[in-house]
């Protein structure tokens, strides 16, 4: 074989491997059984069909307040990768729904409300529950980061809310923070005493809570128990 035959040769195997690659993805994308959701932007991160082996059971709650079993993927927080069966999974947006639960049994909800930009470059994402309790709601709405220095030096952006009110910011700075607890916590006398002392800043705010909550309920049940003239 001479070197113009083993060159064809060459180039015929590469273009016919080429060719069964190309119809691989065609097929591959034949089998996706999910369409994206049309509710993102040019800044969303692409929401295209994603391909998994492997996923988990969870439920999701719906703009309608049921809950719904899924198959759960992954999820960012501005899209949460789930279906019903397969292995191909569609991208939903944080407006989709109002909750799910994840593979670790954490509450993961809708966050929104909060002024342009509280929320970075999204007007709603999806957030961790940390604490629900009394009246109180507390979510971490950090954004994974991509890098070491990230997970290592990034500060946890929480929200808080009362009573379902709107989502407020807690803020990192120590005098900031201890304005905003003495609003939200203004009927827990202890609570208010302790942030007064000016000790308390935002790393003790789930055992602050914590406090409230067993206050709160206290005094519920102690009120309940009175007789009634």
């Amino acid at each position: 074989m001479n070197h113009r035959c083993v060159v064809a040769h060459v180039f015929r195997f590469c273009l016919l491997a080429a060719l069964l690659v190309a119809g691989r993805g065609v097929v591959g994308q034949a089998r996706a059984a999910f369409i994206a959701p049309g509710s993102y932007d040019k800044l969303t991160r692409d929401p295209t069909l994603r391909y998994e082996p492997g996923s988990h059971p969870g439920s999701f709650r719906g703009l309608d307040g049921q809950w719904h079993s899924v198959q759960i993927a992954d999820w960012l927080i501005d899209r949460v990768y789930m279906n019903e069966t397969g292995v191909y999974y569609r991208a939903f947006s944080p407006e989709d729904m109002t909750a799910f639960v994840d593979k670790y049994a954490d509450t993961v909800i809708t966050v929104t409300g909060l002024p342009p930009g509280k929320l970075g470059r999204f007007a709603a994402v999806f957030g961790r529950q940390k604490f629900r309790a009394a009246g109180m709601q507390l979510v971490d709405v950090t954004e994974q980061p991509t890098s070491l220095i990230g997970i290592l030096f990034t500060p946890h952006k929480l929200v808080v809310r009362k009573n379902a009110d709107g989502w407020l910011v807690v803020p990192r700075q120590k005098k900031a923070f201890q304005q905003l607890m003495l609003v939200l916590l203004a009927d827990d006398p202890a609570a208010v005493a302790e942030l007064r002392t000016g000790r308390v800043g935002r790393p003790r705010l789930l055992p602050l809570l914590a406090r409230y909550a067993e206050a709160r309920t206290t005094y519920f049940l102690q009120t309940a128990a009175r007789p009634r003239p």
